[in-house]
């Protein structure tokens, strides 16, 4: 029969430690070890960190500088010539609305009636 819980807290305990609890200094010592190996991979992985930001800020900021440079270019150029960018923008649109029109149709005779598909051929 099963032994009552008063008695369980007075059983002997035996020398040898159990699978689950291990108390020992060796175990102390390596999960000290294991908390200084974080800490220095932390500050490691800081430093790492910013350098790359720093390297990532800089370049961001010259391809600004770059991007605004060329923006005030083409600016300076349609200021210039406002015939021949009106002309340009007029071309652009013209082709881009005859790509659109022909897609459109070649689509539009592809396409059939939902019923065309099962009823073509049986009347």
């Amino acid at each position: 029969m099963a032994e009552p819980i008063r008695n369980l807290n007075t059983t002997v305990k035996s020398e040898t430690p159990s699978f689950d609890h291990e108390p020992s200094e060796n175990f102390k010592t390596e999960i000290a070890t294991l908390r200084s190996e974080i800490a220095s991979l932390r500050e490691m992985l800081a430093e790492k960190t910013g350098a790359a930001y720093d390297k990532v800020a800089e370049r961001a900021g010259s391809a600004a500088s770059y991007v605004q440079s060329e923006a005030s270019s083409v600016a300076g150029t349609i200021r210039e010539h406002p015939a021949a960018t009106t002309t340009l923008f007029t071309l652009i649109g013209a082709i881009g609305f005859a790509i659109g029109y022909v897609v459109a149709t070649a689509s539009a005779e592809s396409k059939h009636a939902w019923y065309d598909r099962y009823l073509n051929g049986r009347f």
